[in-house]
């Protein structure tokens, strides 16, 4: 039997201007790194440890690098910080070249539509109820200008989102994907739903 991972590799807290410290857990691998980016004020770690779950999951299974982040997300962008995160990582592991999946769950979600393009080295992201009530300007610039592999936006039917998940139909094209998820919650939380197959399905494959 396998048992599963108890905590990170390498834990680093990251300055966020003035304004806050962000968490990063940091599983050791490849130069495949997924990067996950939890919901607002989220902690690394995550409901009942469902981060650091996928992240030893996908290390175990794939060999890809996992670098989960806390989120005190206030408005202002933090993926500089994850992106200097990262690149120190890499340096540290001797990784000469690296790609980025990103996967974000709720307001990790929005802050991978509204920042995720302005980083060459994102190739795919995973957007995982990311609410749709507000500045729905913002993510759809920013699902439109995604110019890279593809990025599959993925809603529970029971989310209060999926209402207007219609709002998302007109963008679908060959890199862009919605996928709705029957009788799954905010939190994916319904009938012991396992959270580590999003990732696998929609991001990985």
């Amino acid at each position: 039997m396998v048992m599963e991972r108890l905590e990170y590799d390498k834990i680093v807290h990251s300055k966020l201007e003035d304004i806050a410290i962000i968490d990063y857990g940091i599983v050791r691998g490849n130069e495949t790194i997924v990067f996950i980016k939890a919901g607002q004020d989220g902690s690394m770690y995550g409901y009942q440890n469902k981060y650091l779950k996928i992240a030893d999951s996908i290390n175990k299974k794939y060999g890809y690098t996992v670098i989960c982040s806390s989120n005190p997300f206030d408005g202002t962008n933090p993926l500089d910080n994850a992106m200097r995160v990262i690149d120190d990582y890499c340096n540290e592991q001797d990784i000469k070249d690296y790609k980025i999946y990103y996967m974000g769950h709720s307001n990790g979600a929005l802050i991978g539509a509204w920042f995720g393009i302005k980083y060459p080295k994102i190739k795919r992201m995973l957007l995982v109820n990311g609410p749709l009530m507000y500045n729905w300007h913002k993510t759809k610039e920013g699902i439109q200008n995604f110019s890279d592999e593809r990025i599959v936006l993925v809603y529970g039917s029971l989310d209060q989102s999926f209402k207007y998940t219609g709002l998302i139909e007109p963008l679908i094209d060959e890199k862009v994907k919605l996928e709705i998820v029957e009788g799954q919650d905010h939190h994916f939380s319904k009938d012991t739903f396992d959270l580590k197959t999003l990732p696998e399905k929609f991001l990985i494959n």
